[in-house]
């Protein structure tokens, strides 16, 4: 006799050792110590967990709102219910202080194969003296099994303080560029945008992350040394004289030197 069955496996069942993994591998993007402790979850402060099917959207959605991301998470193993997933985030956002934490499941692969399972099987018969004799059998059922395997990942932000937002003027964040950048962008020399932050002047300005700055003013970017120090030697109501790189076009802009945007600027 054959039987087939589906069996799902839940990480319910191994709770112990699945949600474990979110702790080991809690990777702090800067040493801690570097943000004002003004823009850490308070002792009484419960923080903000949220799930993204589009991880990159809501980075860029969140981080575009005035918030530095402090670290990141991830792990491979078994689904978790989303309960047990969001408790455990909430715990490191309360060991690391952080405001907000957005999180995501993705299933990146399925194994499925059949086992065998024996079952025994008791008989008895009379024999023709009266006498009773029993005896056993093995058969074997057929079963299937799938197990479903996702990978796990989890960012945590705190808010930028006012005070603290002027170092971004116009209005972004940049990086240098990476080996990866330079072979997706055929691009040597520049730095990338990362963040636009919303309201702002680079914001009206139609700026975007991963426009490739190339040139200020007359001069060239090579990388975020140039950037930084183009702006420590500007002062509020300069003109920018802007040219990036963006889908391989060359683009300008000209835009003052602000922090917020103004309609009269």
């Amino acid at each position: 006799m054959k039987n087939v069955v589906i069996i799902s496996l839940f990480a319910i069942i191994f709770t112990g050792c699945a949600i474990t993994g979110y702790d080991a591998t809690f990777i702090p993007w800067y040493q801690l110590d570097r943000f004002p402790q003004e823009a850490f979850l308070k002792q009484n402060e419960t923080p903000a967990i949220m799930y993204a099917s589009d991880m990159d959207a809501k980075f860029r959605e969140i981080t575009s709102r005035w918030y530095w991301c402090i670290g990141e998470t991830g792990f491979t193993g078994e689904q978790l219910y989303t309960p047990i997933a969001e408790k455990k985030i909430r715990e490191i956002c309360t060991m690391q202080r952080a405001k907000i934490a957005v999180w995501n499941e993705r299933l990146i692969n399925t194994e499925r194969g059949i086992y065998s399972r024996p079952h025994t099987n008791f008989h008895s018969y009379a024999s023709p003296y009266g006498y009773t004799s029993t005896y056993t059998t093995t058969t074997y059922s057929v079963h299937s099994y799938e197990i479903d395997t996702y990978h796990y990942s989890a960012y945590f932000f705190i808010p930028i303080p006012p005070e603290y937002r002027m170092q971004y003027a116009p209005g972004f964040s940049a990086t240098d560029l990476t080996q990866q950048d330079r072979q997706a962008f055929r691009q040597n020399t520049g730095c990338r945008i990362t963040v636009v932050y919303e309201n702002t002047v680079a914001f009206y300005a139609n700026l975007f992350p991963g426009d490739i700055i190339t040139r200020i003013n007359g001069r060239d970017i090579y990388t975020t040394k140039d950037l930084y120090e183009v702006r420590n030697a500007s002062k509020i109501g300069d003109t920018w004289d802007m040219t990036f790189v963006r889908n391989g076009q060359l683009y300008r802009v000209v835009m003052k030197y602000d922090l917020y945007y103004s309609n009269n600027s």
